[in-house]
Formats: C-alpha cells, structure tokens, sequence
C-alpha cells in the first residue's frame, strides 16, 4: 500500500508499506504542490527508520486526501 503522508513542517512524503502495516520504503521530501501518482516515486529503505520515528512521535501523519491521486 502506498500513501502520502506530511510533516509538520508542510512537506509530504511517499510512503510505501506491507500488507501487515510495516513500512518497506519511502520516497521524499515532496513538494506538497507538485505530488504525482504514488506509483511513480521511487521507493527505497533510506529514510524508513525516520519515518517510522516520526510517525510515533506525530510530526507525520497521514494524508487521505492524497492517497488516491
């Protein structure tokens, strides 16, 4: 499954995950106005941990409006 997600400072990121919720990449930081189709970011494990941290601490939350561009 892949979303869009932004961080408390405005800029978004694509973020790809398994079917359990576990993330597996994620691709940004994105301009919140120029975001194309999800399936077009390259996705890769260099900023999951990041990601990760920031979900938990809820500076990155989750964007529906977005996830079905």
């Amino acid at each position: 499954m892949k979303t869009f997600w932004q961080h408390t400072n405005g800029k978004m990121y694509a973020v790809e995950s398994d079917t359990f919720g576990h993330i597996t990449g994620a691709a940004g930081p994105l301009d919140p106005e120029d975001l194309h189709d999800l399936d077009t970011y390259q996705y890769g494990p260099a900023i999951v941990e990041w990601v990760e941290k920031t979900i938990a601490e809820r500076t990155l939350r989750k964007v529906e409006r977005f996830a079905h561009m």
